[in-house]
């Protein structure tokens, strides 16, 4: 009989420590789940980010130096780590060039940008104890995670860009290394990004010109708010490319959790340190396709400081043609899923722009209400982008507006 007891005992035990094991299993397996979404989210910002370095290098026509292989390598980090990865307890990032065709060309991080580099690809190891598995021997979690990003010549950017909305008619008039001027306070004028034929940082009335919507004559701001973009292929919020947030300008995607606001949307837009981590889609000219963005009224001489921060450097800002009203587009277009459409102060009409392509700028300085730049090229029509030749390819095009894609 007292065996029988001690078999019992045996048996039970046996099961608590199952019963363990499954419970564990089940909790953990959870966790890992989440380990490995949050993981593919960081590789999927890291390669962004490090794609984004090389394109500036290729719009450029830089070399494949040193310093510039250091600048993607510590923007892949850097995204990294803020994305949740955490070197200092063993996670672990691996980054490459790639060519056009997805061939490896080498490390990043190495000294040097290979020639023909066009892409860079991520993968992280992210490692976590377990809770419940640690009974059963397993004290510890890993997930991997692989991302690449492809850079070319764009008419779809994958964020990143200035919210400052162009006139395609002010724009048709720019010739390359052209000088421009976006005065804040313009609205009087019809707009704020207009031409400077005399290069004086100034409007010259009779010779300059500021476009507002060629339709209605209305006079705008410029200013978007990146989290109202409508589009009407996506309408779901279901839709990876749902981009119609909030009828505000609280920021999305600076920081660890995308969907809270660590900042004022439209500075932290503006300044380069929060970057846009939506796609922007342009349609085709005189038509409803593509992209209609939100403008987000008032003075904001505050995000238009933080412009300074791209001094010296290439930027992007949409180009649009028209200027829709939130009350027309409500009696003739479908509604996005559950926010509804826009609306001014006091419930009046609001713009949408219909954005039709993109302009690479280079900026000067901002000097007061005005920031004054260079115009370098537009590409007008709808699109992505196509790979290109890359690094020290001998067919660098210095006024192609580059941008970068998720291609894995």
């Amino acid at each position: 009989m007292q065996r029988e007891k001690g078999q019992a005992v045996i048996l039970v035990a046996v099961a608590l420590v199952a019963l363990l094991a499954l419970i564990g299993l089940a909790i953990d397996g959870g966790q890992l789940f989440a380990l490995r979404r949050s993981a593919q989210n960081a590789a999927d910002a890291a390669a962004l980010a490090g794609g984004r370095e090389l394109a500036n290098v290729v719009a450029r026509c830089q070399s494949g130096s040193a310093a510039n292989d250091q600048k993607v390598w510590n923007a892949v980090v850097q995204f990294a780590v803020q994305n949740g990865v955490r070197p200092e307890a063993g996670d672990e990032i691996a980054a490459s060039y790639i060519d056009r065709n997805e061939r490896y060309l080498g490390p990043v991080g190495s000294g040097y940008i290979p020639t023909g580099a066009t892409g860079v690809t991520v993968v992280l190891t992210v490692t976590r104890p377990t809770y419940f598995l640690q009974v059963v021997g397993e004290p510890q979690m890993r997930a991997a995670a692989k991302a690449v990003a492809m850079s070319g010549p764009v008419t779809q950017l994958p964020g990143g860009i200035l919210p400052i909305a162009v006139p395609l008619q002010v724009v048709q008039t720019l010739s390359p290394n052209q000088q421009f001027v976006v005065i804040e306070t313009n609205q009087q004028n019809g707009g704020m990004f207009c031409t400077d034929r005399n290069g004086n940082g100034r409007l010259d009335e009779g010779i300059d010109i500021c476009i507002g919507d060629p339709a209605s004559h209305n006079a705008h701001r410029g200013w978007l708010n990146l989290n109202y973009i409508y589009n009407t292929q996506h309408l779901r919020r279901a839709d990876p490319n749902y981009r119609t947030f909030e009828q505000n300008v609280p920021n999305r995607g600076c920081g660890p959790n995308p969907n809270t606001s660590t900042d004022d949307g439209l500075q932290g837009w503006a300044s380069g340190n929060c970057p846009y981590p939506f796609p922007i889609f342009a349609g085709n000219v005189g038509y409803t396709n593509g992209d209609f963005i939100h403008g987000d009224p008032g003075a904001r001489q505050s995000s238009l400081m933080e412009i300074n921060n791209y001094a010296g450097q290439t930027a992007y800002v949409p180009v649009f043609d028209y200027i829709y009203m939130s009350d027309y587009m409500e009696a003739n277009f479908p509604a996005p899923e559950g926010i509804g459409w826009p609306r001014a102060g006091g419930g009046g009409h609001a713009f949408l722009y219909h954005i039709v392509g993109f302009a690479a700028i280079r900026v000067g300085g901002v000097q007061g209400h005005t920031l004054v730049g260079s115009f370098q090229r537009a590409i007008i029509g709808e699109g992505a982008i196509q790979p290109g030749y890359g690094v020290g390819s001998g067919v660098c095009q210095p006024l192609v507006a580059q941008g970068i894609s998720l291609w894995r």
